[in-house]
């Protein structure tokens, strides 16, 4: 029995060390550990994380105020794999609010196992900084030091700020395993919230009830513990991962104390719109604006029809405006100095154009919604706080048209991609009416490979790619806001030297060139008298990028897509085909999706032609295994070979 007591009295013991999150206290044990038992090919885990928020009265400010502290490590497995928003902690703090957030902690370091002790290296001032995002937000930074393969980083910071209703998102999923996570909100019972839980995956939740000394008052302490949470890894056709991750947000629905007026922050949809069009930065900049009617006149006046006054309207603002790449459903310098100016944020230009579409005779109106980046709106919960962004739409004999004039490629009904959130809404006469967001253009990639096989198996040749619409739209956005980075992303797929690329783009047309050359690439295995060839040679699909069984999460496309490949493969004097792949028609139900190979002789040349098509700009969760099916119907047909024989 006392034998037991001690194997139990020290089991329990290893377990509270193991269990210690004390910051500053990384123990030997977590640096020693190899390989995560959630996932063992894991490159890093978070060891732990957690953030409490407490709301209770601040006797300067005469106000209450949150205080949220965070802490968490993360164990690194191997460094090279991870990625590097990892090796750097953010906080973003706002800066319109009274009083201000502020961070009054935010300290992190690296600790490493060097003969066998531990070290550790604490973040210095040098390696934090403070940049000014925008009038409204900051940003404070600080890069974890001295990385290595078995590493563990260690953060802790705390922000108080008044802004009790809307106090973020917490995600117990990332893209890293995670061993444990924790939200605890520490709340007055007057303040009542509403949980806007995702993920699908429940955890373990406690709620109790305190007392608070010296106050009227108790707290309800909520406690949300999810533990060996896998890594969400990356899916196909999903515009933010964020959607689809295990995270929680409270919401404050109600003020509510005995004896003093009840305050309901809970409402509609329609009442929101209502506040929008009453309010000096959003309803009362499309009203009036007499300044703008010479220009609305001579530039859609003499327009035949209601969709070419829209286009005309339309392409004079995108064109001659620009926009400050700041998002708000607010103006931020207001329609008639961004009209004098040509630059404003997206309230700005798009309640402009919006203004301008009512004077040129159209049905206009604003359309607000959450960017992709903001993740979808809980439309059970109407919140102002949720919308950042709004477009302009116009209805023409009961056909509704979408614009965003942000984008010089943009076009009616076709969004960039930070619209496409699934729904938003149309203020216009007096109503509040949900709209999809979608786009329903065809949008085209056409990649073309002229190459020339030689007897030894090797090949030379030029790669072409033509991109248009939402493709070519989009590649714009993204080379305009890092071109070197885009540049590495779109060559990344291919793993030989590229020759001579370039990127060409005609923006009147809407679209997007790229080409270089390759040399000497090995792609035919010689045996004997026989040449054995991939006819994709580089642009061969191989393996399958959907990972999940299944999903209750939509695939999203942007819009409808069409993806053609036409490769040319010149065959080498002295040889013929011997035998070809087969042809290959997968279509699935309703013609939402399918996928076309074929291959022939033609003129001394093997050529191919691939076509992958999808006919919905959004399909249901239920169409992922079909989808699944259909790549990997796809896979195997373009793992097939051609065969050429010496005559």
């Amino acid at each position: 029995m006392r034998i037991l007591f001690l194997i139990t009295t020290f089991l329990t013991a290893g377990i509270l060390q193991a269990q210690n999150h004390k910051y500053g206290k990384i123990s030997k044990e977590e640096l020693e550990k190899k390989q995560s038992s959630i996932d063992p090919e894991a490159e890093a885990e978070i060891l732990y994380e957690s953030s409490q928020v407490t709301i209770e009265y601040n006797e300067s400010e005469r106000r209450f105020l949150a205080t949220k502290e965070v802490e968490g490590r993360i164990k690194i497995y191997d460094k090279d794999r991870v990625d590097e928003d990892h090796f750097v902690k953010q906080i973003s703090l706002y800066t319109q609010s009274s009083p201000r957030e502020k961070s009054i902690e935010f300290k992190g370091s690296t600790a490493n196992l060097e003969n066998g002790k531990v070290v550790n290296y604490k973040i210095k001032s040098s390696d934090m900084f403070t940049e000014n995002k925008n009038k409204y937000w900051d940003a404070q930074k600080m890069t974890f030091p001295n990385v290595q393969n078995g590493s563990v980083l260690e953060y802790k910071y705390t922000i108080v700020t008044p802004r009790i209703n809307d106090l973020g998102r917490w995600f117990f999923q990332s893209d890293i395993p995670v061993v444990y996570s924790s939200y605890t909100m520490i709340a007055p019972e007057f303040y009542l919230f509403s949980q806007d839980e995702r993920g699908g995956v429940k955890g373990k939740v406690q709620t109790k009830t305190m007392l608070v000394p010296d106050m009227k008052y108790k707290n309800i302490r909520t406690e949300y513990v999810y533990e060996n949470v896998h890594a969400l890894k990356d899916e196909p056709y999903v515009f933010n991962p964020n959607n689809m991750r295990i995270s929680l947000r409270y919401e404050l629905m109600k003020f509510e104390y005995p004896g003093y007026i009840t305050e309901n922050y809970s409402t509609t949809w329609k009442n929101i719109g209502e506040d929008l069009m009453s309010s000096s930065d959003f309803g009362d900049q499309i009203k009036g604006n007499n300044f703008l009617d010479e220009t609305v006149q001579s530039i859609a006046g003499g327009a035949d029809s209601q969709i070419d006054k829209m286009i005309a309207v339309f392409n004079f603002v995108k064109s001659n405006y620009s926009w400050n790449r700041f998002n708000s459903v607010y103006t931020e310098n207001g329609v008639r100095q961004t009209f004098k100016s040509k630059t404003g944020n997206v309230a700005d230009l798009n309640l402009m154009l919006v203004s301008m579409l009512q004077k040129a005779g159209l049905d206009a109106a604003p359309v607000v919604l959450s960017t992709v980046n903001n993740l979808l709106i809980n439309y059970s919960f109407p919140s102002k706080t949720s919308l950042n962004y709004v477009i302009a739409s116009v209805m023409i004999n009961g056909k509704l048209y979408l614009m965003d004039a942000t984008e010089k490629m943009s076009d009616i009904n076709m969004l960039p991609l930070r619209d496409l959130n699934q729904r938003g809404f149309r203020i216009a006469n007096g109503k509040t009416e949900e709209v999809p967001l979608n786009n329903y253009s065809m949008s085209n990639s056409k990649e073309t490979i002229n190459a020339v096989l030689s007897a030894d198996g090797k090949v030379n040749g030029n790669f072409a790619e033509v991109r248009d619409a939402y493709f070519a739209m989009n590649d714009k956005i993204n080379q305009t806001e890092d071109p070197k980075e885009f540049q590495k992303d779109y060559l990344r797929k291919y793993t030989f030297d590229i020759d001579g690329f370039k990127i060409d783009e005609n923006a009147e047309k809407g679209i997007m060139r790229y080409s270089f050359k390759f040399e000497d690439l090995k792609f035919g295995e010689v045996v004997g008298n026989k040449i054995i060839i991939n006819p994709l040679l580089f642009a061969q699909l191989k393996k399958s990028s959907f990972t999940q069984e299944n999903r209750n999460y939509p695939l999203e496309f942007g819009s409808l897509l069409s993806q053609t490949k036409v490769i040319k493969i010149k065959i080498p004097e002295g040889y013929k085909v011997e035998s070809l792949p087969q042809s290959k028609q997968h279509v699935l139900q309703g013609e939402a999706a399918g996928y076309s190979y074929q291959v022939q002789e033609q003129d001394g040349y093997i050529v191919l032609l691939t076509v992958f098509q999808i006919g919905h700009p959004v399909l249901p969760p239920t169409y992922y295994q079909p989808m699944k099916q259909l790549e990997s119907q796809q896979i195997a047909a373009e793992a097939q070979q051609v065969v050429l024989v010496k005559n």
